[in-house]
Order: structure tokens, then sequence, then C-alpha cells
């Protein structure tokens, strides 16, 4: 078996250094497969690991050239061929974007392409990136294609999921989560593995034609109490709105006025967090009258990832 490992820093690429503060570190790739050489010697005799380092970065610095670059690489190792999977070490602030991004880009992926992180440095013993390349070295072979993220949460299990499906992380906490909490499947802490009954549907890909680094086109506003609504430029292309955990957001008369502005600006304003409206909260039976185009069942971080995908098409970006 053939698998390319993709180093791109965060977490999993890091170590403490003599100050005391994290940062990544390029011999870190050597660790994890080194451990998992050490670990698992008779399936590592089977494996040959062919290692690719474009950027190493603590992940809350991604940016457009960033995740270009990270395509480049997983598109040059899919033309080159003979491999059976792609492991993307990464870290965990902006994992979900690059899984978005990339579940988008790589949707008709006839092999798994697998992000994997850490919660902490590996040296640290609370660290589960080693557990989670295990796991995914493991997922290369048990037949899911496309973009997947494996992770171990705290109560033990390592969950598989869809790349395009991920919630953010809550506040202060590492565990990781899909949409429904329905993820394509987990490992049990004895290595069982359980595919889940019910997968969720196949993304459509999305046309790759590079990513703007005008970050401005897109205003992602998130639905607060007596929320402030700011001022649409000639750069908005699109709004996304994130609402309350039941798919609503306050009808009130600065909304209003903000969907209005809108409207007369041919600006397109999309509302994620919503399963739906049919039989929701009264406040729904408005979105259609004020031009909001709901998306269902969508993650929030997926949906601004596919829309900074389509709008930075190069006839999009004046």
């Amino acid at each position: 078996m053939k698998i390319a490992v993709i180093f791109t820093g965060g977490t999993i690429g890091s170590r403490q250094k003599e100050e005391g503060w994290i940062g990544p570190d390029s011999r870190q790739s050597d660790a994890i497969i080194r451990d998992y050489r050490m670990r698992n010697p008779l399936q590592a005799k089977e494996i040959e690991f062919i290692c690719k380092m474009p950027y190493m970065i603590l992940s809350e610095n991604l940016n457009a050239d960033c995740l270009m670059l990270l395509i480049e690489t997983v598109q040059d190792c899919i033309q080159q061929g003979g491999f059976d999977g792609i492991l993307i070490c990464h870290g965990t602030d902006t994992l979900q974007y690059t899984a978005a991004i990339l579940g988008y880009v790589f949707a008709d992926a006839q092999l798994p392409i697998i992000l994997v992180s850490s919660n902490y440095p590996l040296e640290d013993e609370r660290a589960n990136g080693f557990c989670n390349f295990y796991y995914a070295v493991e997922t290369v072979t048990n037949g899911l294609n496309g973009v997947m993220v494996v992770y171990q949460n705290s109560d033990g299990n390592t969950y598989v999921h869809a790349g395009t499906k991920l919630l953010a992380h809550q506040t202060f906490e590492d565990d990781l989560y899909s949409i429904h909490k329905e993820c394509l499947g987990f490992y049990s802490p004895d290595g069982a593995w359980h595919m889940q009954s019910r997968l969720p549907e196949p993304e459509r890909p999305v046309a790759y034609h590079g990513l703007s680094g005008q970050t401005e086109m897109i205003l992602w506003l998130r639905i607060y109490p007596a929320c402030v609504y700011p001022e649409l430029t000639e750069s908005t292309k699109a709004v996304l709105v994130e609402s309350y955990h039941s798919g609503t957001i306050a009808m009130n008369q600065e909304w209003k006025e903000f969907a209005e502005k809108a409207r007369k600006k041919k600006i397109p304003v999309y509302l994620v967090g919503a399963t739906g409206t049919a039989g929701g909260y009264e406040s729904m039976r408005e979105y259609e009258a004020l031009g909001i185009q709901v998306l269902a069942e969508q993650a929030p971080i997926a949906a601004y990832c596919r829309l900074w995908l389509e709008m930075s098409h190069e006839r999009t970006i004046k």
C-alpha cells in the first residue's frame, strides 16, 4: 500500500520549544510516521509513506495562498497515480475550512483524502494525534472515498467525518462534530469499525478556479440580540447569515432595511442554520419575501467555503 502524507504544520506538526511556546517543527513529520512504524510493525511493512510539505504554519494563519498550494499538492498526488490514499496533517483551528474546501474541490475523488490533526502536540500524553493518524491509515482500507476527517473525541471513539459536514469547535472544547452528529462511521476504543447505516448525501463538486484573497466579498453575519448590521460596500458579493440554533433570525425593522438594501444592490443573502422553513417558526414565513435563500442542512463553515470557491471565479471578481 502506498500513502501520500502531506504535512502543513498545525499542532500535529508542532512541538513545545525552549521558551515554552508551541510552534511548527518540520521534524514532527518523522515523529508521527516513526511512531506508527514502531507501534504497528506488521502493518507498516506493507505501507510506503511518501511525504510532502508544501508549507508549515500554525493553522490560524491559513489563507488563500496556503489553500491553493495544498490543492495543487493533492492534485499532483492524484495525477501521479499509484496512491491508495492521501493523508493531510493539519491544525485544528481551521481544520473545518480546509476540509470543506477540499471536500468541494475533490468531491469526485476516487480515493480517500483524509485530514489528520491533534488536540495537543504529539509529545503531550493527552494528544490524540497518534490515534487519529493510526485510524486514518485504517480508513484508507475501509472502502470510503472522498475528503474525510478522522478525529478521536473525549468519549474514546474515533469518528470519520465527511469533509463538508463539520461544525465549528465549541469554545474551549476539543471534540469535533458533524451536523446532526451524523458521521460516516466510527472506531470504538477496541478498534472495531462501525459504519453508519445512513450516510450523508455526497456533495456536488464545485469547479475550481483558484481562491481569491478578497475575503471582504463575503459578509458573514452571526445573529445576536440587538444585532447591528454593517454597511454593504461595492466589494460585497454575498451575505451569509448564521441563524440561531432553531433556524430563526429577528424579523425587525433593522433587518428588513438591511435585506432591502441588499436586494437593491443585487447582493444575494443566504441563511444557514435552518433545516428548512416548512412547519417552522412564523418568523420564517418572511424569508422568501425578503429574498433570503435558505441553505438547508448545511454547516455554516462549509456554506462559507462553497461561496468562497464559487465567487473566486475570475469573472466574478472585479
